[in-house]
């Protein structure tokens, strides 16, 4: 019985894992680890980290994303990223910008070091090319989401190398365009491929592109309306997208997905003034709590009050912390819809309480 015992326990999946791992701290029957093998400074304040992921890693379709969950301090931190590397390598690349209060990105920036090992989770997300589609692409790009993006034109140029592509790249300065000696390698190879990099201040007495416009689009793609549109970037430039394609009727030929919360100096002024309101009162059904917060999100009230719902991105990408919404209104930070529908299931870091609510947390 003795014996049995222990082959049983050898077995273990979880026991071989911490076992071997003590030897090869990427090894893992069940969880997919990486060791970082590269990094790369791509801009100031743009890192890139290659990884080596084990056997366990499926790859991802480009335009995707995946979750990288990395031990700070005793505390793993989850956040998603796109991978700007190729399917077909052996290797997994994850550009990350630098943000002042983000826990994984300053680790990323100024911590992470050649050898560090990170877990990694299967590669999810819609944001990718229709099959087989010859229609022509505008894609759209704001900071830290051109990492989806170049994804996306690598792609398309693989699959057709005449493919009719054109790039919008918004960033701040013209230092802050990641990729640009790539993207502009890539455009002199494919004549079908325009790129159009928009700083948003002006330098050596350059004039501004300033924010989206339609002028843009008329300079760069005036046969927009008759091309798939990919955006992806902060919400000051994906509400602004979002607009003009409304205003058509087009919006179902947009397809976006979001990075960050607003950063822009417009969206953080309409974020201080709605901050000013006054403390919304938030319950909490299964744990019978009842928190009266100015909090931006429902996910900073829950954590105010105590509670640690799961989290990964906390950016309304992964979907972890999503939960029913048992009663209330909200509104998404991201897409700035209002919903007010009962029993509906919401993503609280990126949920904003308009009134009182009612979680089933």
């Amino acid at each position: 019985m003795r014996a049995l015992r222990s082959l049983s326990l050898a077995l273990d999946p979880d026991w071989i894992d911490f076992a071997v791992r003590h030897v090869d701290p990427t090894f893992s029957l069940t969880r997919t680890f990486a060791r970082v093998v590269e990094i790369r400074r791509e801009t100031a304040d743009t890192t890139t980290l290659v990884l080596r992921p084990n056997r366990r890693f499926r790859g991802f379709v480009p335009g995707q994303h995946v979750p990288v969950r990395v031990l700070i301090g005793g505390v793993v931190h989850e956040r998603c990223y796109s991978p700007t590397s190729e399917p077909h390598e052996r290797t997994l690349a994850i550009t990350v910008k630098r943000q002042p209060s983000g826990t994984v990105s300053r680790w990323v920036s100024d911590t992470a070091a050649l050898g560090d090992v990170v877990e990694i989770g299967p590669a999810a997300g819609e944001f990718v090319l229709p099959p087989a589609s010859t229609t022509p692409l505008l894609l759209i790009a704001g900071g830290s989401g051109i990492t989806a993006v170049w994804s996306l034109a690598r792609a398309a140029l693989r699959r057709r190398a005449d493919a009719d592509v054109a790039l919008l790249y918004y960033a701040r300065r013209r230092a802050d365009f990641a990729f640009a000696r790539g993207i502009e390698e890539l455009s002199a190879r494919h004549e079908g491929f325009r790129v159009r990099f928009l700083p948003q201040s002006p330098e050596d007495g350059e004039v501004a592109a300033g924010r989206f416009s339609e002028a843009h689009l008329a300079e760069s793609a005036p046969d927009w309306a008759e091309r798939d549109t990919f955006l992806c970037g902060p919400a000051g430039l994906t509400k602004a997208v979002k607009r003009h394609w409304q205003s058509a009727g087009l919006v179902h030929r947009l397809r976006c997905e979001a990075f960050a919360l607003a950063t822009s100096a417009a969206d953080a002024s309409e974020d201080a003034s709605r901050d000013t309101r006054g403390p919304t009162s938030v319950s909490f059904r299964r744990s019978v709590r009842t928190a009266l917060s100015s909090a931006p999100t429902l996910l900073a009230v829950a954590e105010s009050a105590g509670l640690r719902p799961p989290t990964g991105c906390r950016m309304g990408i992964c979907r972890t912390c999503t939960c029913v919404k048992v009663s209330g209104t909200v509104r998404d930070r991201v897409t700035g819809e209002i919903d007010s529908a009962a029993g509906s299931r919401i993503r609280i870091c990126v949920s904003e309480p308009l009134g009182p609510v009612t979680l089933d947390l």
